[in-house]
């Protein structure tokens, strides 16, 4: 059981991580607006706050997948994390929906997808790195 919700964490971490980053670049019109920048000022900050977040969560994911390790299994996450992302980004816009007056120009969407394609290469490297290497060699 503490394996099934060791697993299951992680996975809703990595969702969370890319869905945080996603947000915050779909929603570059709603920051403009509550903070009174420019737009360009908004692309900087949430790029600074992209970077820095893919770094320690990055750190985060491989402390965590080192200390419980969960070994072969941990590839799982690669699967894992996709139903809860398609569950964060689901339920957000209820929530907190978005004006009718705003669009997503290309370069967000090319973005987007590019992103959650990506992400699961991600996982793996993370996993590749975090995974004990074995010493074990049998004759």
């Amino acid at each position: 059981m503490k394996f099934f919700i060791k697993l299951n964490t992680i996975s809703t971490l990595y969702a969370i991580a890319l869905f945080i980053a996603i947000e915050l670049i779909v929603n570059v019109s709603h920051i403009s607006t509550l903070t009174g920048w420019e737009w360009d000022n908004v692309y900087i900050v949430i790029a600074v706050i992209n970077v820095i977040g893919l770094l320690l969560s990055t750190m985060l994911f491989i402390c965590l997948t080192k200390k419980w390790t969960i070994g072969k299994y941990s590839y799982l996450s690669l699967l894992l994390w996709a139903p809860y992302f398609i569950l964060f980004f689901s339920f957000f816009p209820v929530v907190f929906p978005i004006n009718a007056g705003v669009t997503l120009f290309p370069r967000f969407s090319v973005l987007i997808y590019g992103s959650v394609i990506l992400y699961p290469v991600y996982i793996l490297f993370i996993n590749l790195y975090a995974s004990p290497l074995r010493t074990d060699y049998e004759e």
